[in-house]
């Protein structure tokens, strides 16, 4: 093993097989309470000081609340000058993490942009936004609450590899992403798991021609969907991060370099209260910053509804920390003009996360997606 697995070991020994899997346990009262919210004001309430606003390095006076959209989101963009290691092991040696230089390898991920075209999909593209799904004809089309989803996109992961996308996922096959789009809920209760589905199809069970759509699909006309690989690093508050216990310079020059890393790949990262951009890839890090995402997905897998409150103050979410940490981002979507894309009211991005065992054998029956 070299040193960079080695050290990627230590960091997560114990902790992703630790925690056994648990799936999501639908109690009586929990359906009286979803019904209760749906009738609230679409608005949640603002969210409190508490929602886990302490030394995680958030900027003072960072607005935790979820306001409705004020402006139409910039456009995505893709990796224009791809980076190896040794690009990012020399931004952090010159910011002063010289010695923190095994663990910023380490801790690094290789996600793939999704950017989408301006024109139609190319025939017999397994990469595309929209139009008629890559779905075998044994398969039946994703439905929650007695509805059917939306088909948002296709992703062929035999090109996302080729790119260098970070090997967790198969090599090959086809994911299929469908969604609710507006009827999409925040993802705090255990009912919402479903409202977001993702489907592996391997190779060889793709059909020859698209069948006939038999739901909803956004864009209706498949669209081109552009791949490029970004290494990225996690913000200075994530989990992994935090177990290296950085000193204050350290903690900002971890977050310089972030910058950097994003810049020398001809993109930006992302930062809290940056203008919105439609932002979607697969795997890497969630543009967010409340770092509570993992607990609330565990919390949900549990049968815990946080309901609008925020997981770090629910009761239980010291209890679940140590299992929270098996989930894994496996796609970020954004509001999105060109693809036609919106998550509800004042919702902004949609996070679908997995659990990180699941993942290799694309066994994704317990995703789970929140809506902010």
């Amino acid at each position: 093993m070299d040193r960079r697995g080695f050290f990627k070991s230590m960091l997560g020994k114990g902790l992703s097989h630790g925690a056994r899997q648990v799936d999501a346990v639908v109690i009586p009262f929990e359906r009286a309470a979803r019904a209760a919210r749906d009738a609230m004001p679409q608005e949640p309430a603002p969210a409190t000081d508490d929602e886990r606003e302490l030394d995680l390095g958030l900027d003072d006076g960072e607005d935790l609340s979820v306001p409705a959209l004020s402006a139409q989101p910039l456009p995505a963009r893709g990796v224009t000058n791809p980076v190896a290691d040794e690009d990012l092991m020399r931004l952090a040696a010159d910011a002063g993490l010289i010695l923190r230089v095994e663990a910023v390898i380490a801790l690094a991920r290789r996600s793939v942009r999704l950017v989408p075209g301006e024109e139609p999909a190319a025939p017999g593209s397994r990469t595309r936004l929209g139009g008629a799904p890559d779905l075998p004809e044994d398969v039946e089309w994703p439905r929650w609450e007695d509805e059917p989803l939306t088909f948002l996109a296709q992703i062929d992961l035999s090109q996302a590899y080729a790119l260098g996308l970070e090997p967790l996922l198969p090599a090959d096959g086809v994911l299929l992403l469908f969604s609710a789009l507006d009827r999409t809920p925040p993802g705090s209760s255990p009912l919402d798991r479903d409202s977001t589905r993702v489907l592996y199809v391997e190779r060889a069970r793709l059909p020859a021609q698209p069948p006939e759509a038999v739901g909803p699909a956004q864009p209706h006309t498949a669209l081109a969907l552009e791949l490029s690989c970004e290494l990225v690093l996690p913000r200075v508050w994530a989990a992994d991060v935090q177990l290296l216990e950085l000193e204050e310079p350290e903690q900002q020059a971890w977050e310089q370099v972030r910058r950097e890393l994003a810049e020398l790949q001809g993109v930006e990262a992302w930062d809290a209260g940056e203008p919105l951009d439609s932002r979607h890839h697969l795997l890497g890090f969630a543009d967010e910053s409340r770092a509570d995402m993992p607990i609330a997905c565990e919390l949900a897998a549990q049968g815990i509804d946080v309901g609008y409150g925020a997981p770090w103050s629910h009761p239980e979410a010291k209890r679940v920390e140590r299992a929270a940490r098996r989930w894994r981002l496996l796609l970020q979507l954004t509001v999105d003009d060109e693809a036609g894309w919106t998550f509800g009211r004042g919702r902004e991005r949609l996070y679908v996360w997995a659990p990180q065992d699941d993942l290799t054998g694309a066994q994704l029956a317990h995703v789970h997606a929140l809506a902010r």
